[in-house]
């Protein structure tokens, strides 16, 4: 267990085999190299005595490692240009978080038990969803207003590291997650970060800060005094999460429907921007993992396109080209700007099939098995639900990049998240 800075927080307990494989498999990689945009698999090691692994990567004790070959050097010859950046949406008026969380937090939030469900809104996706109502168990509603109202309502809800205790996807993502307070960070090596620790957020300038009805997450230099950020450098940092609580598995072998809902948009995009909502295990080889939406800034994807994959699954729609796929599951051009709100639906039923829905539109459809590797009979993993909101990537030469400090913050947004069983 770990101090909190209020309370207590729960740390991930041991420390697990994982393979040398990473996000996507290799012939996923290849479709998708040829798109603009590249989305994580395999890779090679990130430090040569780790183990690595990972959903959008991960290595062992040290390094949880994401995406592609070594070297990507994605076609452009048939990809759209990118548009040129716009100006950004104005952000809102932060609030002050509460001071402590308050004792009803698991009442607002739920146990995540089916027998004590929450009173909540149905799924978005409701009139996509046969059979009985689903039952809402899960609601991290960010903002004052909502349920997670405050530093401390997040600390006892989320950790600011992955299952593997990495907090840059390895040493793999630009920027490093930070820590929101000293009892909550831990040891970082491989990343050139002082003292091999975790960063800590600044209270005066945060990481993460509350709206009456949202969460800003941002992505800042780590030091006042640099001119650049560089993701070779790893020194800048985000407010990605991930959940605390966790299924313990999936699909067949949890015996239950699931869908996860996430709304979430990213109101001052950046040249390099990374961004993902993903589950996978406490065990890793290529697989079980859903890539629910994954996306990052490259020179010919501006904000405006994205691929959903599961990753030792079955995948229906092809994600070669982002862009193209979009277009054969009817999404319009003008529905996809990352910086407008949009709602990402992944359904995962106990037969192991799968559907995953962007405002309306289903997206992927697939099985996939919840096991280490994903393949049928294989050993049960649990299930844990991450929020990338990061910047940059070491392995993708498209986001291996060095921009301004002056050009940061990045900013991502999330209203909600909610999860539900039937």
């Amino acid at each position: 267990m770990l101090a909190a800075c209020e309370g207590i927080i729960e740390d991930p307990s041991g420390v697990y085999a994982l393979s040398d494989e990473t996000s996507e498999s290799s012939a996923e990689l290849d479709a998708l190299a040829s798109d603009a945009a590249v989305s994580p698999a395999d890779e090679p090691e990130a430090e040569p005595d780790s183990t690595p692994a990972a959903s959008s990567g991960v290595t062992s004790s040290t390094a949880r490692v994401q995406t592609s070959e070594a070297e990507i050097e994605p076609s452009t010859a048939t990809q759209p240009q990118a548009k040129p950046l716009t100006a950004a949406p104005a952000l809102p008026q932060t609030a002050q978080p509460g001071a402590a969380a308050p004792a009803d937090l698991a009442a607002r939030v739920g146990s995540g038990d089916l027998a004590a469900p929450l009173a909540g809104p149905a799924p978005v996706e409701a009139a996509h969803l046969k059979g009985e109502p689903y039952k809402l168990v899960k609601n991290w509603d960010f903002g004052a207003n909502g349920t997670i109202r405050s530093r401390a309502d997040l600390e006892a809800e989320f950790q600011f590291h992955d299952q593997f205790k990495t907090i840059a996807n390895g040493t793999n993502y630009g920027a490093v997650t930070v820590a929101s307070c000293k009892e909550t960070s831990i040891g970082a090596s491989g990343l050139g970060l002082p003292s091999d620790s975790q960063p800590i957020e600044d209270e005066a300038d945060p990481t993460r800060e509350w709206t009456g009805d949202t969460m800003l997450s941002h992505v800042r230099p780590l030091s006042k005094s640099q001119q650049t950020v560089s993701a070779a450098r790893h020194d800048a940092g985000n407010g990605s999460l991930m959940a605390k609580w966790s299924l313990p598995t999936g699909g067949a072998l949890l015996g239950q429907d699931m869908v996860w809902e996430t709304r979430v948009r990213m109101p001052k995009p950046l040249p390099g921007f990374w961004f993902a909502l993903w589950t996978a295990g406490d065990r890793w080889s290529k697989g079980a993992e859903m890539d629910v939406v994954e996306s990052f800034g490259t020179p010919n994807i501006n904000f405006d396109a994205f691929h959903s994959d599961s990753v030792g699954g079955t995948n229906e729609v092809e994600y070669k080209s982002w862009p193209d796929a979009l277009d054969e599951v009817g999404v319009p051009d003008e529905k996809r700007e990352l910086s407008d709100w949009h709602t990402w639906t992944w359904v995962y039923n106990k037969d192991d099939s799968y559907e995953v829905f962007y405002d309306g539109h289903r997206v992927q459809h697939g099985i996939i098995h919840w096991t280490d590797g994903g393949g049928l009979g294989g050993n049960p993993i649990d299930m844990r639900f991450l929020f990338d909101f990061s910047w940059g990537h070491t392995q993708v030469n498209d986001v291996n990049i060095e921009l301004p400090a002056s050009m940061f913050p990045l900013t991502y947004e999330i209203d909600y998240s909610r999860v539900y069983l039937r």
